[in-house]
């Protein structure tokens, strides 16, 4: 007796299914990984602003009037990547935008606010990550631990 060998039909289909399953799930899952990923850029600049906000907050016991392109802090313009527009500061509190094209669609446009806050204790400030605009699946890790 003679014995094909190779795949039936049927069964090449059943991996053809399992394969569009997987990749169904997989997907969205990267595309999330790859939002926070171009989320933290927004963070990794505003980072950089911290440390001055922080010192003309103690020199002035407020954050009232610690804006961009004052006492140091450059012009939101200025402060750009890859993803991000613009970084920007108003009485302390620090917005990224992302630029409307070239970015995950679900922060294409959309803005990301570091706000600080003076403790109680020792006079530091702590900074809350949040958007009223961006999905939290797609806010960075820092953003959720705040």
């Amino acid at each position: 007796m003679h014995k094909d060998s190779g795949f039936t039909l049927i069964e090449l289909m059943i991996v053809i299914l399992i394969i569009g399953v997987l990749a169904t799930i997989a997907i969205p899952a990267y595309e999330n990984d790859l939002a926070r990923a171009e989320a933290m850029e927004a963070l990794s600049i505003a980072g950089g602003l911290k440390p001055t906000i922080a010192s003309l907050w103690w020199s002035n016991g407020s954050f009232t009037g610690i804006t961009s392109g004052q006492d140091g802090i450059p012009q939101a313009a200025s402060l750009a990547g890859r993803y991000v527009a613009e970084v920007g500061v108003k009485d302390g509190i620090i917005q990224a935008v992302f630029k409307t094209q070239g970015v995950v669609p679900g922060l294409a446009g959309k803005t990301l606010t570091l706000a600080p806050e003076s403790t109680s204790y020792g006079g530091s400030i702590q900074w809350v990550c949040s958007s009223s605009t961006i999905d939290p699946t797609l806010l960075p890790q820092a953003c959720n631990a705040s």
